[in-house]
């Protein structure tokens, strides 16, 4: 008989951290946070958006302003010890914006937990592009100008090319006729340095749930991790 470890559902790698977390409806703000932050459910929130530089802003305060939200009290138990953190209905909010609601589509749970930072009075975070553009291969729906990294995905959910650039440029290149995908997903980035962060922060997310492998259109070609032309 070989027994093996039953993995938990509600944890992930680093949860014993100060997190912000974004669900389809709502934003939370878990026990360690509110402690450094100094907050709790007599706090309202105003959110910022930088989309730009996919990032969100978070300033807490006593007094009722335009567009802030309300602060919850959420409770949970774990092993015997009570933790409370606040939340705020969000999904007015969360709508828009397309590249933050595309975050609570991700199916990794940790993509949707991130580390707070404070600058300039602000707490923030920093989201990732989540392909939240999604097109057939044959679409004419694709800005000429539209520049970022983007997947080529097939119809049963492989990825199987991960790249950045100028998407409607590249997904029209005659090297490409050949390949099979049929739907290409997408997230503007105009900042090249940024294309180059993302594409390598995606190809490693797929390495780590691939034993290692890049998926197949990256390592026919080459392209990927090694900052050529994608």
């Amino acid at each position: 008989m070989t027994w093996e470890t039953v993995k938990r559902g509600d944890s992930f790698k680093g949860s014993n951290r100060p997190f912000i977390s974004i669900a389809s409806d709502h934003i939370s703000f878990n026990t360690l946070f509110t402690k450094i932050a100094s907050i709790d459910n007599s706090y309202n929130v105003t959110v910022y958006a930088d989309s730009e530089n996919l990032k969100m802003g978070f300033e807490f305060h006593k007094d009722e302003r335009p567009n802030s939200l309300t602060l919850t009290q959420a409770s949970s138990a774990t092993r015997g010890v009570k933790r409370s953190g606040v939340f705020c209905a969000a999904q007015g909010v969360l709508n828009q914006y397309k590249w933050i609601k595309g975050i609570t589509k991700l199916s990794t749970q940790d993509r949707r937990f991130y580390d707070p930072k404070q600058e300039q009075g602000k707490w923030t975070i920093q989201l990732c592009p989540a392909f939240e553009e999604k097109r057939a291969r044959e679409s004419e729906n694709i800005p000429q100008d539209a520049i970022g990294i983007y997947r080529y995905v097939t119809d049963n959910g492989e990825i199987v090319y991960i790249g950045r650039g100028p998407i409607n440029g590249r997904l029209k290149s005659p090297d490409r006729n050949d390949w099979i995908f049929d739907v290409i997903e997408y997230s503007v980035v105009k900042n090249p340095d940024m294309q180059v962060k993302w594409e390598d922060y995606w190809i490693e997310k797929y390495k780590e749930q691939h034993d290692g492998k890049k998926p197949h259109y990256n390592k026919v070609s080459g392209f990927g991790n090694n900052h050529s032309n994608d």
